[in-house]
């Protein structure tokens, strides 16, 4: 139970001190040579015990976001009033997760419930590793970026050599991988096309079922134009590997935050 001055927010899960997240999100080291690891099971380790902190870091950060937004809710309900800085935070999380709702209203804080949600940390690893080829490819190694986002602005990052001449997009570059985690979540969290993973994800909450990878990554068909069989390629890595067992740290609860009243 973590104590917000007269409101309590009680998880799904009890939880020790030691389990606590920290909320403390900081910048992570350059990724690893993977090019020079010719072991593959080490090559493996080495990508997933990188990029799994990074991961844990982003979603505590959503988690905490999630969690003050139940505390709000809460209080503008009981016709408690806001501070400024209170309203100020509403609407950046507002704006970051492109939500147009009136500040504060029922429709506001469904719509903000809907994006703002993590994401199972297999699922993150496995598209890393796959659309970064084990943080190899040249756009993880020159632009920080291993799920192959695109920008659409001149200068904004790498040019596919591959690019049709009448195409404009670039492969963005971040300043670091773990800006380009933070970039990912806030793609699936918010772009139209994926969509239906966060209806899987909102489905499984109401059901109270934990949020499983290989459910909810039948919402990303529109990511690649393999469609369907992508998606069975990342289930495949996702079981290959076993990325299932990053799934489970403590903030992960079973049920989602509930905000009581002392």
């Amino acid at each position: 139970m973590l104590l917000l001055g007269s409101l309590s927010i009680v998880s799904s899960q009890a939880c020790s001190e030691s389990a606590l997240p920290s909320y403390v999100l900081t910048e992570q080291s350059d990724l690893p040579d993977m090019a020079s690891i010719q072991d593959v099971d080490q090559k493996k380790q080495t990508f997933f015990e990188f990029l799994q902190p990074i991961v844990a870091q982003i979603n505590e950060k959503v988690q905490a976001e999630r969690a003050w937004l139940k505390v709000v809710e809460a209080k503008i309900r009981r016709g408690d009033k806001l501070g400024r800085w209170q309203t100020n935070f509403m609407s950046d999380l507002a704006d970051y997760y492109k939500v147009d709702e009136a500040l504060g209203s029922k429709p506001f804080f469904s719509a903000l419930y809907h994006r703002v949600d993590t994401l199972p940390t297999s699922l993150v690893l496995a598209q890393a590793a796959n659309e970064s080829a084990w943080g190899t490819s040249r756009f993880a190694v020159e632009g920080n970026n291993l799920f192959g986002q695109w920008c659409f602005s001149e200068g904004c990052g790498l040019v596919p050599s591959e690019r049709d001449n009448s195409a404009r997009h670039e492969v963005k570059k971040f300043a670091s991988i773990h800006a380009s985690v933070a970039g990912y979540f806030r793609n699936l969290n918010t772009h139209q096309e994926y969509q239906p993973l966060r209806q899987i994800r909102s489905e499984l909450r109401y059901l109270q079922i934990p949020i499983d990878s290989t459910f909810i990554v039948w919402g990303l068909e529109g990511y690649s134009i393999r469609g369907e069989p992508y998606i069975r390629e990342l289930i495949s890595m996702i079981d290959h590997n076993k990325l299932q067992a990053f799934d489970r740290p403590a903030f992960y609860a079973k049920n989602d935050v509930q905000v009581t009243f002392d």
